[in-house]
């Protein structure tokens, strides 16, 4: 054979042999072992990289498709596992500089075509073969120009496959990135400082920066590019690194110092080759500015970018302590170059400047660099530098202030970042700033956002200087200009609504004060009626003055006696001069006139600062003796009730709001809402001073509180409506036509307990309709534009319902559950049996209200009623009843219910399991009850989900302190029986689809039986006839079902029942015990119950195969029957448990996702335990169960997570092994749970086998032991320690096993030092565990494993500590060791975090 193949090195060389066959020869010589050529491997190298060299210099002609089929050749080379197998058997293969120099011609060109040559792909898949492998590497480590050259070539093929999105754009830039990898690297070991930054300046510095610039503009497509992003993220931080160590090297500082600072570098000048270099600011700008190599198009953004990333290089390398003028002037120096496209124009470079969206975003970032490396020194400025940093940072809002006309979020940011550097570069221009701010255009939630966060930032600077009323004087000059012309937004925007509330609390008194004073000042009614911008003007300043007044911090004991003064004489100034004139206007005004726009706006502006006026003085007057209420003394008894519209007993006469109220219906629903405000206010003071109601008063209350629901009726009208952001009280101008509807319902809200009693109850049906309503609406999301966090009239409602208040208001809850039925009945699609039954829960001849209502008047207190003798024969009881005939004749008829809306059916059903069950009157919680008993009796598979939620519902109202009335509408065991009927009507039949909803349908039907049964037994009335009654009725009708009309589903529903009652039965012979006649009666139940049980769970257990089939339930109910059986003495069902058992212990390994299976399973294996009958081999039954949970416990799927949901049942499950194994059967124990913890586990890398030992060592620990086996525990201490001591140390030597393996160990040492205070004899043991803690590595350790780390050694230490104090004394420098290393390392931590505070905040 090796003749056959001789040869070939020769033919390859041949002038006569076609390339096509050369390069299969070539391609047979590489992959075949049968193939010998001397030293072949580098033969073929060599040979086709001699021949791409030659066609690229033109020494020898090539077909394209010949040349292409090379390149293939040698990249397969590249990438083949033959040559990864030679580097790995340290084989030496190297190839030629001009093969990699070709590679960079080739890259170089591609730029340049229009389209790519058709082989760049292979070309560049053949560059990254040669920069991962360590020896071709040493092309570029050699030839150090070559990887600059590549570099180079590579940054201008990116940014034109990035530009024209070209297929080969990913290749090309996970190329390129290698490459900058590479290039990092031999970076760092260049001597050459000089050359170093010679090649970055003139070959790198244009490409990374123009590549830089092009893939931050580009927009990705995260769909068709996959990973591209953290691709950009590793480019740029690469390049960013390249620049960094290239341009701004620690031997270069001098050189910037020199030419940045001379006056401050007075040294010689260098010489030799590097003289041109010795400008290196100049160098970099000179290149910067000559941006004819980049296309015209991305010249502007190319600078703006590069200019704020070299800054931050720049800052990165040389801003230290006292170097702040070097990095001041070398902003200086940026800006000049960021402005060079605009030098050619010097007068108009302001408005150029400031209208260039690119150059303001640099600024900002630059301006941002300087703030946060606290370049900027004001006082070192102003003494040693002249104020020159002042005066440029002056020009620079000079420039942004020139165009205010469309401003952006990168010039808000200036500005708010030039105020943090000092407020007095701003303070010049601040009104011309905030006429800009609020005249914006704030249609972009970018620019609104950025708006709010400066005018905050100056709000917040001003309040440190204790200058806020200067601020505010501004604020209102430009608002009284902005008035004129129409102002476009609201003056407190939603953003600054909760941030000025709690700004404005925190002023001192005097400081708002003087902000109502100017308020007051600016406010003008002359010739209102002449001049509309008036009417405008001064609703926005008493928009101001309300959200003054109202977050002003309320006047106490301790106010200063001229603060109150002041604050009187303004709250009387406020009445003289604004509201007084106001009204006095109104009254003599025409409602009747054409133009009233301006009376809307005034009639608008007097009631909400009325509103406010009355709020804030009876606040004062409550809170502050000094205060001198000025409102008008309200007489009472009233002589006559007052109309909802007469307020005249705050101001004015009668007459005076009659016409009021007559504008206020005819202008806009803003008046309305501000009238109703006004209401509630005249409720409170008739309330607050009022001792026993009169017929007058009580009428008074009763028409406001009319006219309160119905004005909240028009205003929340569900059209249009919009999310509210904001309060009534803190901030007005939240509240606009749109949202109006949820600010009053959210009004109405608040104020409900007032209102509730001057209630009608027409008046409590409507609000209960729609409080309904807007709680079953979906989520209000078209008019969200933003992330603030707003408040919907559902999320109102919600409120309402799950907070305490309204389980206090019985009326309105009794009405608000009618609503509900009446919903629920018109989803039933057609008139059946369901219907006629939610019909009778609903009648209008019923007051269901009458019952708590004559409570509530009464102000009787019902706790727990037995019998209620006045609704003994009431309509109420009989139509209870005749519903509960309806529901158990539903499954006789076999009617199929459908429902128009399932979902909202569902939505009814979770509502009423919202309502607190305690709560609820005795009717009520009855017609809850029947009402969701009888849907569940209509439900069928397909409303599978409805049936959930019904007996979900009917669950939780059985927890009610109530819930023994159900019993005097029927029996408890004709309600058990209506249940039962129901389950045996139903033909389920369950999917893979369903079969999780039926799971967790039986979970629910367990609960729900359950807590029924234990109602029943804790009432203690009538157990034995209920029982008898329902036991009889359950065990006829499972009789009667013959077995071809069974199903596994049904048998599970039957198990259900049967192991509840069962339970409980045991239950209540443990508890009657002393009872013999009744003992034995519930044991003669308990003997039918267990015998029929076995009987279902045989049957299930024949038909297990032919549908689905869910192991817990026969577990449990299994485990049940043994209970039973145990607790009547006699066992007859041994081979069925003997079966299970075995079943059990062989499957429990593999429950994997079968969290209610292992639970079952293991509380199976707890009660089988101590009966011998079950498990009657030699080897007994603790050591299997034992062998089993060790096995379970080294599954590889059984996690901490699986362990901690079942380590109770784990528990009791060991505690009950180790109470009935022998002492020889403990020992063995003992030898398979060290056979675990042998160190060789971790060396196989069988962490799951440790896991297990180690879960068993704490088990163990943890139970209660004889005396015996707890001398033979405590005697193997030495080998337990010593196997724990040596998996720790073994174990920290990975990281990765941190986790898994130290920590466990870790928790388990401390629970063996605790348990171990009394029998640990040895103080070796302890000091042993000490000096593990010095091995378990605190650094380098990820933040989630470090905090578990931390808690498991401070564990350690606390049991030393706590059960170990003589032995620690005389370990002292070691518990030390182990206390510094802990304190070091959450130190460590912090400063990881940038915490920065000190070691006692830490402790």
């Amino acid at each position: 054979m090796a003749g056959i193949y001789s040869g070939i090195h020769l033919k390859l060389k041949g002038s006569k042999i076609s390339w096509e066959h050369k390069l299969k020869l070539a391609h047979f010589a590489w992959i075949s072992h049968q193939c010998f050529i001397p030293n072949k491997e580098q033969f073929l190298l060599d040979w086709v990289s001699q021949a791409l060299v030659g066609f690229h210099t033109k020494k020898q002609t090539l077909e394209e498709d010949v040349e292409q089929k090379l390149w293939i050749f040698l990249d397969q080379i590249l990438h083949s596992s033959r040559l990864q197998s030679l580097m790995e058997e340290g084989k030496s293969l190297k190839l030629r500089f001009a093969i990699a120099q070709v590679m960079n011609d080739i890259i170089a060109v591609a730029p340049t075509q229009s389209s790519p040559s058709s082989y760049i792909g292979t070309v560049l898949s053949c560059c990254q073969g040669v920069l991962s492998t360590p020896c071709f590497g040493m092309l570029y480590r050699a030839k150090y120009e070559l990887l600059v050259e590549l570099l180079s070539k590579l940054c201008l093929l990116a940014c034109h496959c990035v530009h024209s999105q070209h297929a080969i754009m990913h290749q090309v830039l996970n190329v390129l990135n290698k490459c900058l990898k590479r290039y990092t690297v031999l970076q760092r070991q260049q001597n050459n400082n000089n050359r170093l930054f010679t090649h970055v300046l003139t070959q790198l510095f244009e490409p990374c920066l123009v590549l830089q610039n092009a893939l931050n503009i580009h927009v990705f497509d995260k769909d068709t590019n996959h990973g591209i992003h953290q691709l950009i993220k590793d480019i740029g931080s690469n390049m960013a690194i390249v620049l960094h160590t290239g341009l701004f090297q620690a031997e270069l500082f001098s050189f910037y110092k020199e030419e940045l600072v001379p006056q401050l570098e007075k040294s010689e000048k260098k010489k030799g080759s590097f003289k041109d270099l010795m400008t290196p600011v100049c160098s970099m700008l000179a290149k910067l500015e000559k941006i004819e190599f980049c296309e015209k198009n991305m010249q502007l953004s190319f600078l703006s970018n590069s200019v704020s990333l070299l800054y931050r290089l720049f800052l990165d390398s040389y801003c230290r302590e006292g170097n702040e003028i070097l990095c001041f002037q070398m902003l200086v120096k940026l800006f000049r170059c960021l402005c060079a496209p605009f030098a050619e124009k010097q007068d108009d470079l302001k408005e150029l400047f400031s209208a260039w969206p690119g150059g303001i975003t640099a600024l900002e970032s630059m301006l941002n660099l300087v703030l946060s490396h606290n370049i900027y020194n004001i006082a070192e400025d102003n003494i040693g530098g002249k104020g020159s940093q002042y005066k440029f940072y002056r020009s620079l809002t000079e420039i942004l202030v020139s165009n205010t006309g469309k401003p952006s979020p990168p010039w808000f940011k200036c500005l708010q970042t030039l105020n943090l550097l000092n407020h007095r570069i701003l303070e010049p221009d601040l009104a011309d700033i905030l006429h800009a701010c609020f005249d914006a255009d704030l249609s972009d939630i970018h620019v609104r956002k950025t708006q709010e966060t400066f005018v905050i930032s100056l709000l917040k600077t001003y309040a440190k200087l204790r200058q806020v009323p200067k601020l505010f004087a501004k604020i209102l000059t430009v608002i009284c200009q902005l008035a004129t012309e129409k102002l476009k937004n609201p003056i407190l925007l939603s953003g600054l609504t909760k941030v000025l509330v709690e700004f404005l609390v925190q002023l001192p008194p005097n400081q708002m004060l003087d902000m109502w004073a100017m308020v007051l000042e600016n406010c003008q009614l002359h010739h209102i009626e002449d001049d509309q911008s008036l009417s405008l003007q001064l609703e926005h300043l008493c928009s101001l003055l309300h959200c003054l007044m109202m977050n002003m911090k309320s006047l106490d004991s301790n106010t200063p006696v001229l603060v109150i003064h002041r604050f009187q004489d303004l709250m009387k100034q406020i009445t003289e001069d604004l509201i007084l004139p106001s009204l006095t206007i109104l009254k003599k005004c025409d409602v009747e006139a054409d133009d009233t726009l301006w009376l809307e706006k005034l009639c608008e502006v007097v009631l909400m600062l009325l509103y406010t006026w009355i709020e804030v003085d009876t606040v004062s007057a409550l809170n502050c003796d000094k205060y001198a209420s000025q409102m008008r003394k309200l007489v009472l008894p009233l002589d006559s009730p007052l109309e909802f519209w007469n307020f005249s007993i705050f101001f004015e006469d009668k007459e005076c709001w009659h016409k009021i109220h007559r504008l206020c219906k005819q202008s806009s629903l803003m008046s309305l809402f501000y009238f109703g405000l006004l209401s509630m206010q005249k409720i409170k003071l008739i309330l607050l001073h009022m001792h026993m109601p009169t017929e007058y008063e009580i009428l008074t209350l009763q028409a406001s509180a009319s006219f309160l629901v119905d004005s909240s009726i028009i205003l929340m009208n569900p059209k249009g409506q919009e999310p509210y952001s904001g309060s009534v009280i803190a901030v007005p101008n939240a509240v606009n036509v749109n949202c109006l509807p949820v600010t009053q319902w959210h009004f109405f809200v608040s104020n409900m307990v007032i209102l509730l009693p001057y209630m009608s109850l027409t008046d409590m049906y409507n609000i209960a309709d729609f409080l309904l309503e807007t709680h079953l609406s979906p989520k209000n999301q078209s008019k969200q534009v933003d992330s603030d966090v707003r408040i919907a009239c559902k999320e109102v409602s919600e409120s309402l319902l799950q907070g305490d208040s309204f389980s206090e208001m019985c009326i309105l809850q009794c009405i608000f559950i009618t609503s509900i039925l009446k919903k629920g009945a018109m989803l039933v699609r057609e008139q059946t049996g369901i219907h006629e039954i939610l019909s009778l829960l609903t009648l209008k001849d019923t007051d269901w209200h009458e019952y708590t209502n004559s409570v509530y008047i009464k102000g009787n207190k019902i706790v727990n009623p037995k019998v209620i003798d006045s609704c003994d024969e009431s309509v109420f009881v009989t139509n209870m009843k005749n519903v509960l005939q309806l529901i158990s004749s539903v499954p006789k008829m076999n009617e199929f219910v459908s429902f128009t809306d399932t979902d909202l059916l569902i939505k009814l059903i979770e509502l009423i399991c919202v309502l607190k069950p305690d709560s609820l009157s005795p009717p009520d919680l009855c017609r809850c009850f029947l009402f969701l008993l009888s849907l569940a009796n209509s439900s069928s598979l397909k409303s599978l989900h409805v049936a959930s939620e019904c007996y979900k519902g009917l669950t939780c109202l059985l927890s009610s302190t109530h819930a023994n009335y159900l019993f005097k509408i029927a029996y408890a065991s004709d309600i058990l029986k209506v249940v039962l009927t129901c389950i045996q009507s139903a033909n389920w039949t369950v999917t893979e689809t369903n079969e999780p909803h039926w799971q967790n349908f039986l979970d629910i039907m367990n609960s729900f039986i359950d807590t029924f049964v234990s109602l029943v037994i804790k009432r203690k009335q009538s157990i034995l006839i209920n029982l008898e009654t329902f036991t009889a009725f359950l065990l006829h009708s499972v009789s009667n079902m013959e077995k071809t009309f069974w199903s596994t589903l049904m048998g599970q529903l039957h198990i259900v029942i049967l192991k509840n009652l069962c339970h409980h039965l045991i239950l209540a012979i443990q508890e009657q015990s002393a009872n013999q006649e009744h003992t034995e009666q519930l044991s003669s139940l308990l003997k039918q119950i267990a015998g029929k049980l076995k009987t279902v769970i045989h049957q299930c257990l024949e038909l297990s195969a032919a549908s689905p089939l869910l192991p817990f339930i026969l577990v449990t109910s299994t485990t049940t029957l043994l209970e039973a059986e145990l607790a009547d003495g006699n066992l007859h069902n041994s081979e069925l448990y003997r079966l299970f058992c075995s079943q059990i212990l062989k499957e429990l390994c593999y429950a994997k996702e079968q969290n209610a299976f292992l639970k079952s399973a293991l509380h199976y294996l707890t009660v089988c335990i101590p009966v011998k009958e079950v498990y009657p081999r030699s080897e007994g039954l603790a050591i299997s169960v034992f062998t089993a949970v060790g096995n379970l416990l080294a599954s590889p799927w059984f996690n901490s997570e699986i362990l901690q949901k079942a380590e109770v049942e784990l528990q009791h499950l060991l505690n009950g092994v180790t109470e009935n194994c022998t002492c020889e059967e403990f020992h063995t124990l003992l030898t398979f749970v060290f056979n675990k913890l042998e160190v060789c586990n971790l060396w196989r890398k069988r962490y799951k086998v440790l896991f297990a030992g180690i879960t068993m060592i704490r088990l163990l620990l943890k139970c209660s032991l004889e005396e015996d086996k707890s001398t033979l525990f405590w005697s193997a201490a030495s080998q337990t320690i010593t196997s724990l001591v040596a998996l720790s140390i073994e174990a920290c030597k990975e990281h990765t096993l941190i986790s898994t393996v130290v920590v466990p160990v870790l928790h388990t040492m401390a629970l063996f030092l605790r348990q171990g205070e009394q029998f640990l004899i040895n103080p070796h043991h302890v000091t042993l565990s000490l000096s593990t803690l010095l091995t378990v590595p605190l650094e380098n350790v990820k933040t989630e494993d470090f905090y578990t780390v931390f808690l498991a050694i401070h564990e350690v230490l606390f049991s030393v500590l706590q059960c170990h104090p003589k032995v620690m004394l005389k370990s002292v420098p070691t518990f030390l060791s182990c206390f510094h290393r802990l304190v070091a390392s959450v130190l460590h931590e912090g400063q990881q975090k940038g915490d920065k505070g000190n070691l006692l905040d830490i402790l």
